[in-house]
């Protein structure tokens, strides 16, 4: 859509999507696709036996086609899959160790999955700038949710060993909850939309690298034909992006789980089952996530929801799992309700105006 809104699509004099411009779209998305199975998926698109396509109609057809549907079922399933094991590893825990012990895992599991998604954002955000490949997007990811598991590990324990020393460390926790919140509150969409690199930070450490120009299949480095050296290519700098962007995620991702619970092995499984769970959603998540406008604000609120527990806990008042996971749980379905509310109010709009 992005590309259609600056003109980088040819389209023809009333504003539709022939043949020659929906081939050109693929090419900017850096999908391969021959040139048989172009004009098959065009003519599945189009509304008038093959001939143009309605920018307005392009987004819902696409939606709708088998192929989506046939993704997301998919995704659903793998998905469905690792729910169950999560909650089966929550019943073991509500059994072997008692019911406290089985809420807060749940618990931890919800706050650690909403606070993935704003890495899946993050995925999203690289792998364009990276022009990452869509049959190496997969593979990508696979190394970077992998490394993110033992990065998590070395934080996590870190963290825990910190504050086991010094309690009063979680109110700095606490600051860093409310303070994301705020920023996540008072930040508006176009901020948002304006983000299209790496962090700072990031890009200062990847500027640093010796890399290649282009791919070279699946290979992360290769050698130089000039000099010898050994240079990146940008398969390995988008990987490398990818885990220094998770140590950021964790300053607010770590501290949120230790508002729920500091015993090490909750911590860790929630976490784990999270990744996990963002693997799983991802191409379903991928396509929907920029339609769940209010998601981002609903994380927000249980950031500062989170820091504000954990304020209150250092003060000596407890707030119970049941009750973290009921306020945690209806923040995060009440901002995917709105978010697909306004997604069906846009639609009817447009329809109406096309009417």
């Amino acid at each position: 859509e992005k590309l259609l809104q600056a003109g980088e699509v040819h389209l023809d004099s009333e504003g539709r999507l022939k043949l020659e411009g929906f081939r050109e779209l693929l090419g900017k998305l850096d999908l391969v696709v021959e040139g048989d199975d172009s004009q098959a998926i065009f003519n599945m698109l189009s509304a008038d036996g093959g001939v143009t396509i309605e920018v307005d109609d392009l987004r819902p057809k696409v939606r709708n086609s088998s192929l989506m549907n046939d993704m997301y079922s998919e995704s659903f399933t793998n998905v469905g899959f690792t729910v169950a094991g999560t909650l089966v590893f929550a019943a073991g825990l509500y059994i072997f160790r008692g019911p406290t012990s089985g809420l807060d895992f749940i618990t931890a599991y919800v706050v650690e999955d909403s606070l993935s998604i704003d890495n899946l954002f993050v995925f999203l955000t690289l792998f364009k700038y990276f022009k990452v490949p869509p049959h190496l997007q997969s593979y990508c990811l696979n190394l970077g949710i992998w490394g993110a598991v033992i990065l998590r590990a070395i934080f996590i324990f870190v963290g825990l060993s910190a504050v086991k020393s010094f309690e009063p460390l979680l109110l700095v926790f606490a600051a860093f909850l409310l303070f994301a919140a705020y920023k996540g509150l008072s930040g508006s969409d176009e901020d948002d939309q304006g983000d299209e690199k790496p962090p700072d930070f990031v890009m200062g450490i990847l500027n640093s690298l010796p890399t290649t120009d282009k791919y070279h299949g699946d290979k992360l480095f290769v050698e130089s034909a000039e000099t010898g050296a050994w240079l990146a290519t940008p398969l390995a700098m988008c990987i490398i992006a990818v885990e220094l962007s998770d140590i950021l995620f964790a300053v607010d991702s770590i501290p949120a789980v230790f508002g729920v619970t500091d015993d090490p092995l909750i911590v860790y499984t929630s976490n784990i089952a999270a990744i996990l769970g963002l693997r799983s959603l991802y191409q379903v998540l991928a396509v929907s996530v920029q339609d769940l406008v209010y998601l981002e604000k609903a994380v927000s609120i249980i950031l500062g929801f989170v820091g504000v527990k954990l304020i209150l806990e250092v003060g000596g008042v407890e707030v119970g799992s049941g009750l973290s996971l009921g306020v945690i749980a209806s923040v995060l379905g009440g901002g995917i309700a709105l978010s697909l509310s306004a997604q069906r109010d846009g639609q009817e709009g447009r329809g109406g105006a096309q009417a």
